[in-house]
């Protein structure tokens, strides 16, 4: 793979693939595929359709962020309309235990509608079923928009409300204290909510605009777990949503809301990330509803925040200069198989959205863990939520102190950096070390830009996924004339060996691609005996017009490793070009004349080509996590086991890739070639 390297290879460790298993099926008679799930709140297998899957949404939110007790909680209710006519529900939430038992003093019902159902369909039905019974409040959503009633003493009369209180209140009497506030159940699941409303009713011609829109709104909220109120700021209430429902304003809530911003933009530890110049644009009604949406929950203490986050951006900054954002089972595999220590510093000069350097920073908090004895019986580090309080305050204020001095980043996108920044904020921090520059222009120009904090040999890590492909080609001089590789180069027949010839520029098909001139360019920031993990087309490591790269690394660089990338890798991400990883070190002195390199061909990345994600199962066709520990079941009435369940599936479930198999085999070569190595 690597072409005229010279040095003994161990051959190439192929891991085998497996078998995939994903959600259960069955056959109807039309012979067509229905998906099966599990009822939240029943336990019981049901088909899955798009109008199912937002009440069992809708079913989890009211438990886990509204805090209405389960067995309060019921779905597919019969309400007798008439004499003769009877139809369900989709939710009921009662007042007691009992009231479910006997199906009566219903308290609030939840219509529910597929996603591509639109407000008023259904509301003449949910309000049928409210006068028949003796509900309160209706609430009617189809997963995107949501709209709440309160019920009025007069005959089919009802105030439109803006939220649903929290269990143990009632409207008029809202009061959330931070002591309160719940983790979110799906924080993704919010994000997307937000985004597909204020997509809807925004007409902003890019979705960037977006994006950044409800990032703002996101720090207002930021700022108020920030501060020191015991009572939350970021909230509506009651008067100031019928304030917005009558009038379309409310100068209280717009006021709160945008003071919350400005001094989110204000504070010294996100003046980075924020010019000044940023502003919430939005109508007040999208504003309200993202903070309806986040008001009970905390961001701060959501452990799958820095997920969220990346799971959300993902959809909005891809490909346009051959940038693609990297799966996170190869990020884990890199900056496992670098495994950098506490003192070391780690760069990206091509880090998009930071995920490289996130995972470098997970993998210190693993490290920190593990050093302070916060492991489980098997010796693996706890989750942060298992943590105590005061164990998670001590892990923040370390991991903030290493990311602040040796997490770097650069990218040469402005709406990207900000995103890194943002990204490393949701990850509890290091974003000061995260820069807008070009990596590749002139060395002076480049530390300039950085404040001298990047330099040349100034990493002792680099882990990068650099852009691609000709379309973006290099054709600078300034910039060429500074790499061996802005040169054409000529293999003398005779001797074999390359000759350095004319610059890269002034002529058809001139330039040079970015993805050699990073390989260069990484190479030169690299201290002496530093390492380094590159993900790069196969065409830089097998195409005989890139030999004189392969011939340039083989005298300069020890080859450590090549993982071999499946196809599919980048297809769900915006590409399709086959890639694999290259890692290497730089040597300290002479390099060895011979020396092992490792080899691995990666068959299976943990989800499939349409980026479905795909989870390992033990024999009795179980999903566990990580740890090998089996996902939660569901259960009956009667307290038996029915499925597992499948949100905590998506959360924590094993993705069935083969980066394990590759890192156990990793350990393995390392052990026995460790004097090579690092």
């Amino acid at each position: 793979m690597v072409g005229s390297i010279t040095g003994m290879l161990l051959g190439n460790r192929k891991v085998a693939a497996r078998g995939e298993l994903s959600v259960s099926t069955s056959i109807n008679p039309n012979h067509t595929m229905t998906n099966k799930i599990i009822c939240y709140i029943r336990g019981v297998e049901i088909v899955e359709t798009p109008e199912e899957k937002v009440r069992q949404e809708y079913a989890r939110r009211l438990v886990e962020e509204f805090g209405y007790p389960k067995e309060l909680v019921d779905v597919e209710v019969p309400i007798q309309l008439g004499r003769d006519e009877s139809k369900r529900a989709d939710i009921v939430v009662y007042r007691s235990k009992q009231d479910r038992e006997k199906r009566e003093n219903h308290n609030i019902i939840v219509e529910c509608k597929e996603p591509d159902i639109k407000f008023p369909d259904g509301e003449k039905q949910l309000k049928a079923y409210v006068n028949a019974t003796t509900t309160q409040i209706g609430v009617w959503t189809n997963g995107i928009e949501f709209k709440y009633w309160k019920r009025l003493k007069e005959p089919d009369r009802y105030e439109e409300k803006g939220y649903l209180p929290k269990y143990g209140q009632e409207y008029g009497d809202k009061k959330i204290l931070k002591k309160d506030l719940r983790p979110s159940s799906n924080l993704q699941a919010t994000f997307k909510r937000i985004h597909d409303n204020i997509y809807a009713n925004y007409k902003s011609g890019r979705k960037e605009k977006v994006f950044y829109q409800v990032i703002y709104l996101l720090f207002a909220k930021i700022q108020d777990e920030k501060s020191r109120n015991a009572e939350c700021e970021f909230v509506i209430y009651d008067r100031e949503w019928d304030e917005i429902r009558d009038k379309d304003t409310s100068k209280t809530f717009q006021k709160r809301i945008f003071d919350l911003f400005e001094q989110a933009k204000s504070r010294e530890e996100f003046k980075s990330i924020f010019d000044g110049s940023e502003k919430i644009e939005i109508p007040i009604r999208q504003i309200a509803n993202v903070v309806s949406e986040f008001e009970n929950i905390t961001v701060l203490d959501t452990d799958v925040k820095g997920e969220a986050f990346q799971a959300f951006l993902s959809g909005y900054f891809r490909g346009d200069a051959g940038q693609f954002f990297t799966p996170d089972p190869i990020k884990k595999l890199v900056v496992e198989m670098l495994e950098p220590e506490p003192d070391e510093v780690v760069l990206d000069p091509a880090c998009g959205s930071s995920g490289f350097l996130v995972f470098a920073i997970n993998h210190f908090r693993n490290l920190i863990k593990k050093q302070r004895g916060w492991v489980d019986i098997k010796g693996n580090s706890l989750n942060d939520v298992d943590l105590t309080p005061d164990q998670r305050e001590i892990l923040r204020g370390q991991t903030k102190e290493y990311a602040s001095t040796h997490i770097k980043g650069v990218d040469f996108d402005n709406d990207l950096t900000k995103v890194a920044k943002m990204y490393m904020v949701m990850t509890d921090d290091g974003h000061t070390g995260i820069w807008t520059s070009n990596a590749l222009i002139p060395f002076d120009e480049f530390t300039k830009n950085t404040k001298g904090t990047i330099t040349p040999e100034s990493a002792d890590i680099i882990t990068t996924n650099p852009p691609f492909g000709s379309k973006g080609k290099i054709e600078d001089p300034n910039i060429l004339s500074g790499y061996d590789f802005g040169f054409a180069w000529k293999k003398d027949k005779e001797t074999g060996k390359f000759e350095k010839g004319k610059l890269l520029t002034g002529k058809k098909g001139g330039g040079q691609v970015p993805d050699i001139l990073f390989i260069e360019r990484c190479f030169s920031l690299l201290k002496k005996g530093g390492r380094m993990g590159i993900v790069l087309p196969d065409g830089d490591l097998t195409n005989q017009n890139s030999e004189f790269v392969r011939a340039w690394l083989k005298n300069k660089a020890q080859i450590v490793a090549v993982v071999s990338l499946p196809q599919e890798t980048f297809v769900p991400f915006g590409a399709g070009v086959k890639s694999s990883v290259l890692f290497l070190k730089k040597p300290k002195g002479k390099l060895p004349e011979r020396y092992p390199i490792f080899f691995a061909n990666l068959q299976k990345i943990g989800y499939d080509i349409r980026g479905r994600k795909t989870y390992k199962r033990n024999e009795k066709g179980e999903v566990a996590d990580d740890e090998g520990r089996v996902i939660e079941y569901l259960t009956d009435r009667k307290g038996n086991k029915t499925k597992q369940d499948p949100v905590l599936i998506e959360l924590k479930g094993a993705l069935d890739t083969d980066v394990p198999d590759v890192l156990r085999e990793w350990v393995k070569f390392k052990k026995e070639f460790k004097s090579y190595l690092w």
